[in-house]
């Protein structure tokens, strides 16, 4: 049976699984800047970069952003100038709440800045000037301030130490560098591999207020590397990470989503093969800060699982009574197996980092994957937890709990929930059974989920409850306010009757996936796609 007995409202959610809820694909924006030729003569061109704007545009319209909303900058249009007057409209023209992506291709270079202390690092504009991390964080520091989440993808190096050896002979018609020192006394210090931590685009915003949580840096090496430039397919970072957002990248935890983690990891490998065979180079590899465990791409319907969905049995719905109700058999077609004592939760097959809180410069990590028993209840729970990882911190979501331990049969659910924004609430219980999600709230008989910023809600509500019903263990319940509701029409509502006491169990591939794409697909229409959320743990006991 459940971990926990329905009382009062729940509604059908059978057809949940393969539901397509779109991501705020109107409101989100993109900025794709490309230079393979440069206005002087002594700047190599990259004759991959014509490809690279290709593939960004790909990558774009995979995270849900019209053509419309999506802006390009490419050669001689791609000055210092143009640039950083793109960075403000791209500020002005992204909605609160929405997503922003920024795409750079071309050179990086280094050079000494007395006034820093030592060497700078920036992205060559198509006039030979330079956009160093400082300008790059305060021409967007608005659009930090405002998106739900900024992801940048830059494909240029800041190292050229090891360009001159490692591009000689058989690998240099393949391979060509992406970076150029610019000229200058005393500049060949900053052109050499340093090993050290770099002054970072999130060291900068953060800086200026950002949050690591809403802003990811992907950069195609580390500060000490070499990045290369393929002629005829575009830079190897942005191949890698152009297949792997569109598809190839494993959802290695099962958890029903791949993150910007597992794309890293996916990615890597493209870079290692390619370059398996080139005499005299080494991979260079795909870095990523901030907000490593975000989902960049709308979750796609995965594919079918041979083994059929788990039914479970709900209790009845029945009139408030002081008395407990006699429980109310379901259909022989659909009655659950005998309960099962989960397993002891285990960590996921893939170890993610958590967000980085980091409000500096933080060193680069390789992303690790450690090998461990998957049991139903990891996954599931790696699913919730998931979900929390998109929220916005600077929605603030408040869960108290009047009982952090629940007797079986005995105890029931009772919390009390507060908002920094106005919002819709939603509930979503992982039993400790692990046979399925639930979502308690809205339901069938309270569908009205709406909270004010500041004004405490108490759920359940008193015309529903739901009381503890075992096995032992541990409920995970994630709490999420939303700044505008889920698309509820693409959920098929059934209102809670005794001749339909029961719910599809959620806990398959499929269902995983779909549940997070309920929970962080927002409207289409809207305008905002932040939520804050709040995981908790409770006790089921006997």
């Amino acid at each position: 049976m459940s971990v926990l007995k329905f009382l009062f409202g729940l509604f059908l959610l059978a057809q949940l699984v393969g539901v397509h809820a779109q991501n705020n694909a109107s409101q989100r924006t993109a900025l794709i800047v490309g230079i393979g030729q440069y206005g002087s003569a002594d700047i190599p061109s990259l004759s991959g970069v014509v490809f690279d704007m290709d593939s960004a545009r790909q990558m774009a319209l995979a995270m849900g952003i019209e053509p419309r909303n999506i802006t390009t900058l490419r050669d001689s249009a791609a000055t210092k100038a143009n640039i950083l007057t793109q960075f403000k409209r791209l500020s002005d023209n992204t909605p609160e709440g929405a997503r922003a992506f920024i795409y750079f291709s071309g050179h990086g270079t280094r050079w000494q800045d007395p006034q820093a202390g030592g060497c700078v690092e920036g992205l060559l504009t198509y006039d030979g000037q330079t956009l160093t991390h400082k300008e790059i964080a305060q021409s967007t520091d608005r659009l930090s301030q405002k998106a739900d989440k900024v992801i940048t993808l830059f494909d240029a190096c800041h190292s050229g130490g090891v360009t001159q050896a490692g591009t000689r002979g058989v690998s240099a018609p393949l391979f060509a560098p992406k970076f150029f020192m610019k000229a200058g006394a005393g500049m060949d210090m900053c052109s050499q591999p340093s090993n050290m931590v770099s002054r970072s685009l999130l060291g900068e915003a953060t800086r200026l207020n950002a949050l690591a949580e809403n802003f990811v840096q992907i950069t195609s090496s580390r500060p000490d590397e070499v990045s290369f430039d393929e002629p005829g397919k575009g830079g190897l970072a942005t191949q890698g990470i152009r297949d792997c957002l569109l598809g190839q990248a494993k959802d290695l935890d099962a958890s029903g989503a791949v993150s910007i983690t597992e794309i890293q990891m996916c990615a890597q490998q493209t870079i290692n093969a390619k370059l398996k065979n080139a005499p005299g180079l080494t991979p260079h590899h795909v870095s990523v800060r901030g907000a490593r465990n975000l989902i960049p791409v709308a979750v796609a319907k995965p594919p079918p699982e041979p083994e059929k969905p788990v039914t479970i049995a709900l209790a009845p719905v029945v009139p408030p009574a002081p008395v407990k109700p006699a429980p109310v058999s379901p259909p022989p077609e659909t009655a659950p197996a005998a309960p099962v004592k989960p397993p002891a939760p285990a960590k996921p097959t893939a170890s993610k980092p958590p967000p980085s809180a980091a409000w500096a410069d933080e060193p680069l990590q390789e992303p690790q994957i450690v090998e461990a028993p998957v049991t139903p209840w990891s996954v599931s729970a790696a699913t919730l937890r998931e979900v929390e990882q998109q929220k916005n911190p600077r929605r603030k979501v408040d869960v108290q709990v009047s009982k952090n331990s629940l007797r079986i049969g005995q105890d029931a659910l009772d919390l009390t929930i507060k908002s920094s924004h106005d919002g819709y609430v939603y509930l979503v219980l992982l039993g400790s059974d692990a046979k399925s999600f639930y979502l308690l709230f809205p339901n069938g008989l309270d569908k009205d989920n709406r909270i004010k910023a500041n004004q405490a809600m108490r759920l359940p509500k008193p015309d529903w409850q739901v009381k503890a019903a075992g096995p032992a263990g541990t409920d995970q319940l994630l709490v999420i306010v939303s700044d505008t509701p889920r698309q509820m029409d693409n959920l098929s509502l059934a209102e809670p009757t005794s001749a339909a006491p029961f719910t599809y169990s959620l806990n398959t591939l499929q269902g995983r996936s779909a549940l997070i794409r309920y929970l962080t697909g927002g409207n289409s229409t809207a305008r905002s796609e932040s939520f804050g959320a709040k995981l908790l743990s409770i006790q089921e006991v006997l």
